[in-house]
């Protein structure tokens, strides 16, 4: 993710990002001292990606600013009643289907009757998600076909180019969080931030030649190449 977006600010003559990080066994300490860390980020745009879920320490992060989750960050914000005052998640349709379900408080405890869920299910379990209050105003589920939401409708839908080997390789959901979250910072509407960024990410598995075993920093090298291409257009 971090490599990711600073492919992307590099590209687009931007500042640098900062990332803050910290080794955890599973304790929480690490993840203790990132929560104390981001209490005193200011920046515009903040992206909380692994931790581990500390409700009343994600309720002390500022979120006045640009507030992006995915993973542990959506866990911590769902489970603490938080979602609404973010910015953006991105979930795959598993995490979608945690986000949607009220009384789940992580992903592994969501009800069977909304645990399965289909890719044509997206928008039924997008538009249940906003019901329940539990989600920000954007939203990018990601997927075979990737969703991009607002206000619980889905306004763009994003499925080419469609490179099998991208499910094999780890982290590609990542560098889709880094790229769409440099956009924004770089000052692009979330919207369009989104849309930009599922087509680059999809894109790179093609100027990759992307097999199974392809790994993620040969990725992250195509950005440029695949920013340039979407951008000219």
């Amino acid at each position: 993710m971090a490599a990711a977006a600073a492919r992307v600010l590099e590209f687009l003559g931007e500042d640098e990002p900062r990332l803050i990080t910290a080794g955890d066994l599973g304790e929480g300490d690490g993840s203790l001292e990132i929560y104390r860390r981001l209490r005193e980020v200011d920046d515009d745009v903040l992206v909380i990606h692994y931790i581990k879920p500390k409700i009343d320490e994600i309720r002390r992060v500022d979120t006045s600013g640009k507030v992006i989750a995915d993973a542990g960050g959506m866990y911590a914000a769902k489970a603490a009643g938080i979602g609404p005052e973010f910015h953006l998640f991105l979930p795959d349709p598993g995490e979608l289907a945690f986000l949607a379900d009220e009384k789940a408080h992580h992903p592994a405890y969501v009800r069977g009757f909304i645990a399965e869920v289909d890719e044509e299910e997206v928008p039924s379990l997008v538009r249940r998600a906003y019901e329940e209050d539990q989600v920000p105003d954007y939203m990018v589920v990601k997927g075979r076909r990737d969703h991009v939401v607002h206000r619980g409708e889905v306004v763009e839908t994003v499925d080419e180019p469609l490179v099998e080997a991208m499910e094999c390789i780890g982290g590609t959901g990542d560098t889709l969080t880094g790229i769409v979250a440099a956009l924004i910072a770089a000052g692009f509407g979330t919207e369009e931030a989104c849309v930009i960024g599922c087509r680059v990410n999809r894109r790179l598995g093609e100027i990759a030649n992307a097999t199974p075993t392809t790994r993620i920093h040969e990725l992250t090298r195509a950005i440029p190449e695949a920013l340039c291409e979407e951008l000219r257009e």
